[in-house]
């Protein structure tokens, strides 16, 4: 039977940072190679889902993205992931179950820019992500405010682990959570598409 995921094996810690990836940009390479470090990650994957639940237009095709984001991000400890169209899933609950019951013993985060925390609460089993698997924050230009006054984040403010603690998320027991302030490239997908190009990133 073919495997669904990247190579894993029981107790490395393992970011996941989900995402349509339309276009995979800087940015995108920024964050991952900057939770690597503050979250002291030992492997980190893309997730490229088929299609985001939240949106109203769907994305270039998955196998598109996929070999751009293949292209723009090459790291040793960093793996491009369809697994979301291999298992079936739709939503980042059902997405997260599925890969904790296909690799058991490894240590998964959530990883999401700050925007996304701001409106974490709409997503679909919002509580059930945050209970069971931590959570890394990365903020973003002008996302900080409403990110630390979200819904999500005042009904989880005991979890909260400080930015100096950052590197301790992964061995947590969820619910657990950290927000670190990151100097961000503020490049977004919807801005490239619109601009119909890519921007090219050096290698790291």
């Amino acid at each position: 039977m073919p495997r669904l995921t990247p190579p894993a094996r029981a107790g490395q810690v393992i970011g996941l940072l989900g995402g349509s990836f339309d276009p995979p940009h800087a940015g995108h390479v920024h964050i991952s190679l900057e939770a690597l470090k503050r979250f002291d990650l030992d492997r980190l994957w893309w997730l490229v889902s088929p299609g985001n639940p939240l949106k109203s237009h769907g994305p270039a095709p998955l196998e598109q993205r996929m070999q751009a984001a293949r292209k723009i991000m090459q790291h040793p400890r960093i793996a491009i992931s369809d697994f979301e169209a291999r298992a079936g899933t739709r939503y980042t609950a059902e997405t997260l179950t599925a890969l904790q019951k296909a690799c058991p013993g490894v240590r998964f985060v959530w990883l999401m820019g700050a925007d996304n925390l701001a409106q974490f609460h709409r997503w679909q089993n919002w509580r059930q992500i945050i209970e069971n698997v931590p959570m890394g924050v990365l903020a973003r230009p002008g996302d900080r405010i409403s990110a630390r006054t979200s819904p999500a984040a005042r009904i989880y403010q005991s979890a909260r682990l400080s930015g100096r603690q950052s590197r301790l998320l992964g061995r947590a027991d969820a619910p657990a959570w950290c927000f670190v302030n990151v100097a961000m490239n503020n490049i977004s997908s919807t801005m490239l598409r619109n601009r119909n190009d890519c921007i090219p990133v050096s290698k790291m």
